[in-house]
């Protein structure tokens, strides 16, 4: 009796699903092609018994689709023989609703984060699939199954786009840049030069592929831009900096909740230290320069009090969240301004 009612619940949630993505995929694709975005967020917990994120990522071509599925951690203990025919149909629903085969579906689990690992490692890393995805006339690589992320942050969009259309002739400063998206906006809005540091090489190399992929030259010695690429611990390459009276423009600052590398001796705890990271940056921009200081940590409280004098400070939170996405919480987002 009980697997009989495990059934027809399960029936009975798949056919919400349905009918969800239905509604949500027809918006979005409207929205998607006016916007030249090629991969967005599908859906996010919008049913609560449903937990899970959906991600669609159309290829270069726009011909194949594929898609990263993320089940969210429960609250309660779930049966993993069980789970794994909930998650078995629920993507049966998704391939049936879009259309594409069960191959092209890539499942991760998203656990609360306890340990050091800022974009964990799975188990498919050597059977990865690479793609190339457009975004805003943007291209990016991105990994379907090597890490918990493919390298590219959707609700980061908006944000990315102001970066291009107000960086023109400025020095650009991108901290933590991971796979260099903020980056690569700002060689196609024609920054005068951009610094992308990060503790991982694996990601910096990345970034530069990026950046060769939107046909951009990183050689350093012909290229009319001045793009730079550090491997870095932030704390050490903002300290030096000062040591140089380095100064920038423009610089973004979107850290990890929580980092405890084997790179570096430095822990990094956003919930503690973020007024420390906003400080150092806001001691290096110049006259007029701006600072973007986003992050994904709900327990963030952020006190201006603790920020130092002489800068106005914007929350445009609300323009940085993008139609995407129904969770408005995944991160806040401020513009400081140095007067």
């Amino acid at each position: 009796m009980t697997n009989e009612n495990e059934k027809s619940k399960d029936d009975y949630q798949a056919e919400l699903l349905k009918n969800r993505l239905i509604k949500r995929y027809k918006h979005l694709k409207k929205w998607a092609k006016r916007n030249n975005v090629f991969c967005y967020r599908l859906y996010d917990k919008d049913i609560p018994e449903i937990p899970l994120a959906i991600d669609l990522y159309i290829d270069e071509n726009e011909i194949d689709q594929y898609i990263q599925l993320a089940l969210y951690e429960r609250p309660y203990e779930k049966d993993k023989k069980e789970e794994q025919i909930w998650l078995s149909k629920m993507r049966n629903t998704i391939c049936q609703v879009l259309e594409i085969p069960v191959s092209n579906v890539y499942i991760k689990i998203r656990r609360q984060l306890k340990d050091n690992t800022q974009y964990e490692k799975t188990n498919n890393a050597e059977n990865d699939r690479k793609i190339i995805i457009k975004e805003q006339n943007a291209k990016f690589f991105v990994k379907m199954s090597s890490y918990l992320d493919t390298g590219l942050f959707f609700d980061h969009r908006p944000l990315r786009k102001i970066i291009r259309e107000t960086c023109t002739g400025k020095c650009v400063l991108n901290l933590f840049c991971y796979t260099g998206s903020f980056s690569v906006y700002a060689a196609q809005g024609k920054a005068k030069s951009i610094d992308s540091v990060d503790l991982s090489n694996t990601y910096l190399e990345w970034a530069k592929d990026n950046f060769l992929l939107n046909g951009f030259n990183i050689d350093e010695k012909s290229n009319n831009i001045n793009f730079k690429f550090h491997q870095n611990d932030i704390f050490i390459f903002l300290d030096n900096a000062q040591k140089k009276e380095k100064k920038w423009d423009i610089i973004i600052l979107d850290p990890p909740t929580f980092s405890n590398s084997k790179k570096t001796n430095s822990i990094l705890d956003l919930n503690k230290q973020w007024f420390i990271l906003v400080n150092s940056c806001l001691q290096l921009l110049n006259p007029n320069g701006i600072l973007y200081f986003s992050t994904n940590s709900r327990k963030l409280n952020f006190d201006e009090s603790l920020i130092d004098d002489n800068h106005l400070i914007i929350d445009i939170t609300d323009k940085t969240i993008p139609e995407d996405y129904r969770n408005t919480k995944i991160h806040r987002c401020w513009k400081i301004l140095k007067e």
